[in-house]
């Protein structure tokens, strides 16, 4: 993309003339009544228009489906799409979740899907410098529809839509109110969800307004309270006793240099025994208390121009709960209280003393749109609108039961607690609840963080009717945007010093600015010849500058040809890019305790001249054995010369609606999506086994950093870089057939996507799975029977999921598991009571389908981002509509 940097604005323009604008359906139309249409902005284009096949393939989930379905948040309706793959955060991610949720089409990857409402950006959200949009800030019962734009848009919406579009689109003209409430939970007891929303509405001849509120309290379920959860890697003994987790215990260990030690019922110290299983206190699914207020308005100044608002509040408090903190890598003296061994000794314990880690996070979330849109009798007529956006999200983030590891460095140093009388002296060398209670009171503390977004936009667009064709009329719309970006997180004061027992993270804070200017045109070329009943060209161009690392340039040129009224085929040539985020510029350096194998794990036991342990000799030396968790601490480092990710989008399809059967019609795209310089962070693992095997260039990337006493890892580092790159494929399928028979109405929809290639950096991951990375399945399906009549209608999905490899820890450990396929089915019918009151309800998971086990778990032995952890799970709904 470099290479359009230094184009001239003439140059530009006339580019512009051959790119493409990305056009999907915001409403449906019956072709014979096009003409008596009202012309509209349809998603993905500011061309206004009254027909509604395009070049770029659209899912739609309507408000209908939303409304019979179990569904309390947005992310809920959108990961259980074919499009979603790879891995994103919702209700189970407990382990640094953060209480957000996302969506991740494609699998490239959260920040690169597009959020939009009513067209216009949504403000990224979270905890603070956020790269994406927290879809909890969008209330479920605000929503008219949700379109899922799985192509490239860059050129006409900039940065961040190179895997797609998620446009949702709120109601406006509503009339009367109408309030729901909803109760839902789990077979098993737990998770129990309640919400409440209600909405009024009302129109005039000058104008409408409409004003909601929702309210939603999530209940949270235990892993423990599950048994493909309750226990790591599922190890029970003959009693059914849990036989594995982590290595730090409550009673602490000791490494003198000769292997880890722990107390034993005698109260001598023997090499060590026991695991802690940390999962019977871990979250399966997180509690979170959501209250929106929503409102949209019109009024119509004069006959040519009116006024506009959009607003949106969402306050967010969600929780998370892990096993209590372990300490680790702490050197205890020999001269230290109660020390048995008379020399320096490692320790590590789980600190079961200082309680659970909870995590709260309390968010609020505005945005308001107020603009300006009128229509000027010049040229053939001309439609605009000028818009300003504001949108802020501001969080504080708790942590309680912290331990501050500088205080217990403290309490076990004579010379600085003997001769302070506000320090305690402690001996750490006693078992679980021993500890004296001055030395925890003074250790624990609650962490504290705040941060947050802010955006600011202006827009203005223009579109109308450009000139006439032997085809037709060119339309065509232009545009100019300013937008302002900011986000920051400061993390509390002991966490920035790296005196607590959590990782080291240093504070976010920065900002950018970008001018940018797009035009589209929609080109006939072709009508009413043989074999052709039209064709039309979809073009559109977008020049950007950044504050950050300079201008540039994406197009698009797309292509529809409708042989006849029943075959239709498409297809869509662009270029899209992301720009990089506040965090990924400005972030400093974060630790996260990252799912890795070290290749250095075992040694002394297993046979130190492979390849695998070439440079184990000179990193651990003398010591006997090495001994890791799945989870080792990896510093995340960003850097402020990122530049952009570009990528080049490939669609190409055919729609087919025969007349000889009324009702059906279907859709196939084949899609590729390439990006380069992509924004990621280094393949650790790769990264590592590489370093081990003899490459040295991989060992300085990564800084590996050994404990003299253990050998184990403490410190290393994954940089971001630009040097990524990512390629998919594959096919999107969508059938729907709708008909009448026995005296019902019926209707069958079929949404299926087939992947036939995912890469990243090389790395092949079609058909596999990982904790750490989510999941890639070649097939993904959505099967869909509705049935009903005046008073009720009723319908069964069928979700399908294709087997996958875990191999993640293949090379390392040699683990490799074929996980099978996996189905659910949901039931869910509706019943109307009069013209007033209706009752809906379901069941979701019916027959009470449980997640698969994978050797590289990212949590609850299994990966909840991708599959059901809840098990059968039972929904009911009161509506009242006035």
């Amino acid at each position: 993309m470099n290479n359009y940097a230094k184009l001239s604005p003439l140059a530009l323009a006339v580019l512009s003339a051959f790119s493409v604008a990305t056009i999907t359906p915001e409403a449906y139309a019956d072709e014979a009544q096009a003409d008596d249409l009202e012309r509209i902005s349809i998603t993905g284009s500011r061309i206004k228009r009254t027909d509604m096949e395009t070049a770029s393939p659209v899912s739609i989930i309507s408000a209908e489906d939303i409304e019979i379905g179990s569904f309390t948040s947005v992310d809920q309706i959108l990961q259980q799409n074919p499009a979603s793959n790879g891995m994103a955060t919702g209700a189970a991610s407990n382990n640094g979740g953060n209480g957000a949720a996302r969506i991740n089409l494609r699998g490239l990857g959260e920040q690169r899907t597009l959020v939009l409402v009513n067209g216009r950006r949504m403000v990224n959200s979270g905890i603070g410098a956020d790269s994406s949009v927290d879809l909890n800030t969008i209330p479920v019962a605000s929503i008219e529809r949700i379109e899922i734009l799985k192509d490239g848009a860059s050129a006409v919406y900039g940065s961040d839509a190179i895997a797609g579009v998620v446009n949702i689109i709120t109601k406006k003209d509503f009339e009367g109110a109408e309030f729901s409430v909803g109760y839902a939970g789990s077979g098993d007891g737990d998770a129990n969800t309640g919400e409440v929303s209600l909405i009024t509405g009302g129109s005039s001849d000058k104008g409408n307004f409409m004003f909601g509120l929702s309210y939603v309290d999530r209940g949270e379920a235990m892993q423990g309270d599950r048994n493909f959860s309750k226990c790591p890697d599922n190890d029970f003994d003959d009693n059914g006793v849990c036989q594995s987790g982590s290595s730090r215990i409550p009673g602490g260990t000791v490494n003198d240099g000769t292997g880890w030690k722990q107390l034993d019922e005698n109260g001598e110290w023997v090499d060590q025994y026991e695991y802690y299983n940390y999962a019977e206190e871990s979250y399966l699914y997180t509690p979170q208390e959501r209250i929106s207020l929503f409102a949209n308005g019109t009024y119509e100044i004069n006959s040519d121009l009116s006024m506009f608002m959009e607003s949106m509040y969402t306050k967010r408090t969600s929780n998370q709960q892990m096993a209590p903190e372990p300490i680790d890598g702490l050197i205890i003296g020999a001269d230290a209280p109660g020390n048995p061994f008379g020399t320096d000794v490692e320790y590590r314990r789980r600190m079961t003393e200082v309680g659970n880690r909870e995590y709260n996070q309390t968010t609020d979330t505005i945005r308001i749109v107020a603009g300006l849109q009128g229509y000027v009798d010049f040229a053939g007529g001309l439609d605009w609108d000028l818009s300003y956006i504001y949108g802020r999200n501001d969080s504080t983030d708790k942590r309680s039961n912290y331990v501050n590891l500088k205080k217990v460095g403290e309490t076990v140093d004579p010379s600085v607690c003997e001769n302070d009388p506000d320090i305690p002296c402690g001996d750490w060398f006693v078992p679980e609840g021993e500890l004296s209670q001055d030395v925890v009171d003074y250790i624990s503390y609650t962490d504290q963080a705040s941060g947050g977004n802010e955006m600011n936009v202006v827009n203005f667009n223009v579109s109308g009717e450009a000139w006439e064709m032997p085809a037709g009329t060119v339309g065509f719309a232009s545009g100019i945007e300013y937008r302002r970006e900011k986000g920051w997180y400061q993390p509390d004061a002991v966490t920035v010093a790296g005196d607590g027992s959590a990782s080291q993270q240093d504070p976010t804070s920065g900002h950018y600015d970008t001018t940018q200017v797009y035009t589209e045109f929609a080109i006939p070329l072709l009508a009413d010849k043989p074999f052709v009943e039209e064709l039309t060209a979809e073009v559109a161009a977008r020049y950007f500058d950044y504050s950050t690392f300079g201008s540039d340039m994406t197009w698009k040129v797309g292509l529809t040809w409708r042989v006849n009224p029943e075959l239709m085929f498409r297809g869509v040539a662009s270029t899209a890019f992301r720009a990089p985020t506040v965090d990924e510029l400005y972030g400093g350096k974060v630790g996260s305790f990252d799912y890795l194998a070290d290749p250095c794990s075992g040694y002394g036991s297993l046979n130190p001249d492979s390849a695998t342990y070439q440079n184990c000799d000179a990193e651990i030396g003398n010591t006997d054995y090495v001994y890791n968790d799945s989870q080792i601490e990896n510093t995340w480092i960003t850097s402020e010369d990122l530049g952009p990710e570009e990528a080049d989008t490939y669609t190409l399809g055919v729609v087919y609606s025969p007349e000889f059967l009324d009702g059906f019609s279907a859709t196939l795209d084949y899609f590729q999506t390439e990006v380069t310089d992509a924004i990621s962070r280094i393949d650790t693992q790769s990264y590592l086994n590489s370093c081990y095997g003899g490459n040295a260039s991989a060992c300085d990337v990564l800084g590996v950093e050994r404990s003299s006493f253990s050998g184990e890892i403490d410190y290393m580092e994954s940089p971001l870089t630009n040097v990524g790159k990512m390629e998919t494929s594959g096919f999107d399928l969508n059938m729907t057939y709708a008909f009448e028979g026995l005296g019902l109405d019926w209707s069958t929809t079929l949404d299926s996507s087939h992947l036939l290639e995912y890469k990243q950096d090389g790395i092949d991951y079609t058909g596999k799975i990982s904790g750490l990375n989510g999941g890639w399945a070649e097939w993904k399906n959505n099967l869909t029977l509705k049935v009903g009549s005046d008073d009720w209608d009723a319908s069964w999905r069928y979700r399908y999921i294709s087997g996958m490899t875990d191999d993640y820890y293949q090379e390392a450990y040699g683990l490799t598991k074929e996980v099978g396929s996996v189905s659910y089915h949901d039931a869910s019918g509706r019943y109307h009571i009069n013209d007033t009151w209706s009752v809906s309800a379901g069941i979701d998971n019916v027959f009470d389908k449980k997640p698969p086990y994978l050797y590289s778990y990212s949590d609850a032995n299994t990966v909840p981002e991708i599959y059901d952890v809840m098990g059968r799970y039972y929904h009911a709904k009161l509506t009242a509509r006035f």
